[in-house]
């Protein structure tokens, strides 16, 4: 996996110079990924698998490419219903037909399917080894927008499986593309327009945008690359992106696009304590989706209104989004939906002390998750319900001390931080390991242990010093700085507390603040009768610690 870095330094240029066939082909020799083959996607014995059910009735007697189409399109409707299996069962026969046929264009397809396929399964290398096949296949073809969409899709693909650098590439080239097949001139909404969405001032857009060949296609390119950008932290870059292929949408007479753009907007602006831009985004999305009848997006952008009145403190506006969404996914039967809002209620309900309702939530949320192969998710979750394990942990630990508390809480927070941790280990995601080391150092402090504390903190840290989160990175130096107080290292304590507050950002929370002042002002300090009890658990080196100098 390339560095964050390396990915934002390929990133830089992009919005540069118009494409050229040149600079494409350039480019895209530099961006090739090195996968398998179409014998390695499928295996020796793929084609003689057990095959689905036989062909509608109305398809006797007709030609293998329109019984390679039925396949597909049942295909497609068995994996929105999430029968997975028997959705790979159909591409695969799909596949023989259209390859017997000599369709490249029907294998394309196919192609473009089952590897959407992979990403639900939670195997993004198998899926870019399917938009690599999809794309050789339009390429052969002539076929420059289904390049294109092959392109984006591959992006996307490879920017789950962690190559963010190989993402950038896919989706610049996608881009250049389209802007090669006709989509270039400057995008200028026009006053009148009823489908434009308010801009970033809250104007509604001035002009409406000419008709292009490829809009929507190429829209979708640029939402993409916006959503990497975010990703990447590049929020200017992202804003461009969006603004753009709102625009290229509202043209193309896509409302569900336009829809899917601002949902994206608004979790940029809300990630940015933006509010009031957020909410606007939200309730121009949702009347998109209402007007086109979509219900998965209009239950998408429920769940992120949910989130953003969360944060709000308007519980009970959330729980009625939440709600309202989860009866959306449950009847459009999204799996994985319903565990994104399940896991979203459980912890709004947890910062209502609303306990037991949280853990049901939180339950139900890591089964689905399980069901859809999705583990950023089952991690998240995991995580969510140690956390809420160890709260009621420390409130028994300090109504009667720790020695009384119940084990089985403190044993069901560390079964669950476990298997939390491995999961963010398999993903490669160091901001989600260092929040599970956070919180199992916290537990160890909790227990009076202040040496695997430490340890666990300063794990942590070196994880956050990678990934660049600096709220994250704050609140951590404030525990790392705590630590050393209570263990009676003056000196130590007040460097770590200064740095926290050096490192702080807007999203570092008045807690963490509080925190790393109390420890300046010498508010937190070393309590003998516990510091002995410490220190005979796991004897700390003063040495170790001059070695990790902040």
């Amino acid at each position: 996996m390339r560095r964050r870095a390396e990915a934002q330094s390929e990133l830089k240029g992009v919005d540069g110079e118009p494409a050229t066939q040149r600079s494409f082909e350039s480019a895209s020799d530099r961006c090739a990924p090195k996968s398998g083959s179409l014998s390695e996607v499928l295996g020796d014995g793929a084609m003689r698998g057990p095959r689905s059910s036989a062909a509608p009735p109305s398809l006797a007697g007709t030609a293998p490419e329109a019984r390679g189409h039925a396949l597909r399109e049942r295909g497609n409707l068995l994996l929105r219903r999430n029968d997975y299996a028997s959705a790979a069962r159909d591409y695969d026969e799909a596949l023989a037909l259209f390859q017997a046929a000599g369709d490249g264009l029907g294998q394309a397809q196919v192609f473009m399917d089952r590897g959407a396929l992979r990403l639900r399964e939670g195997v993004p290398v198998q899926a870019v080894r399917d938009y690599d096949e999809a794309l050789a296949l339009f390429q052969a073809a002539g076929d420059r927008a289904g390049e294109g969409e092959a392109l984006r899709a591959r992006g996307f693909a490879r920017a789950e499986e962690g190559d963010l650098g190989g993402a950038v590439c896919d989706y610049d080239l996608a881009i250049q593309l389209f802007l090669q097949l006709g989509d270039r001139e400057p995008l200028k909404p026009r006053a009148g327009s009823g489908a434009a969405a308010p801009d970033a001032d809250g104007a509604g857009p001035t002009e409406s945008p000419r008709a292009r060949p490829h809009g929507a296609a190429h829209a979708r390119a640029l939402k993409s690359r916006g959503d990497l950008r975010v990703r990447l932290r590049n929020l200017p870059g992202a804003a461009r992106d969006y603004s753009t292929a709102l625009a290229l949408f509202q043209g193309a007479g896509d409302r569900s696009g336009q829809a899917s753009v601002l949902k994206a907007r608004g979790d940029m602006r809300l990630g940015q304590d933006n509010m009031t831009g957020a909410a606007r985004d939200y309730d121009w999305a949702l009347t998109l989706y209402q007007a086109t009848e979509d219900h998965l997006g209009h239950a998408g952008v429920l769940k992120a209104r949910g989130d953003l009145r969360t944060r709000q403190e308007d519980l009970a506006g959330a729980e009625r989004d939440y709600d309202q969404a989860l009866e959306l996914f449950t009847a459009t039967r999204d799996v994985l939906g319903q565990a994104a809002v399940l896991k979203a209620r459980g912890d709004m309900r947890s910062l209502q002390e609303d306990l037991v309702d949280a853990v049901r939530d939180y339950d139900r949320a890591l089964a689905l998750f399980r069901t859809g192969f999705e583990r950023r998710g089952q991690a998240a979750t995991l995580k969510a319900r140690g956390d809420l394990r160890r709260k009621q942990f420390e409130l028994v630990a300090e109504l009667v001390g720790v020695a009384a508390a119940d084990a089985s809480d403190l044993e069901d927070a560390l079964s669950d931080y476990e298997q939390a941790l491995a999961l963010f280990e398999v993903l490669e995601d160091g901001a989600g390991q260092a929040g599970v080391l956070r919180a199992r150092g916290d537990l160890s402090r909790i227990q009076g242990d202040l040496g695997a504390a430490l340890a666990l903190y300063l794990s942590a840290k070196r994880l956050l010093d990678v990934s660049g989160n600096a709220a994250e990175l704050s609140a951590t130096l404030a525990e790392i700085a705590r630590t050393h107080a209570l263990a009676g290292r003056a000196a130590e304590a007040r460097a770590a507390a200064e740095q926290a507050l050096a490192r702080a950002d807007r999203a570092t929370s008045p807690e963490v603040r509080e925190l790393a002042e109390a420890v300046l002002s010498g508010r937190i300090t070393a309590r003998p009768e516990e510091g002995a009890a410490r220190d005979s658990r796991v004897p700390i080196s003063p040495g170790r610690f001059e070695r990790e100098r902040y």
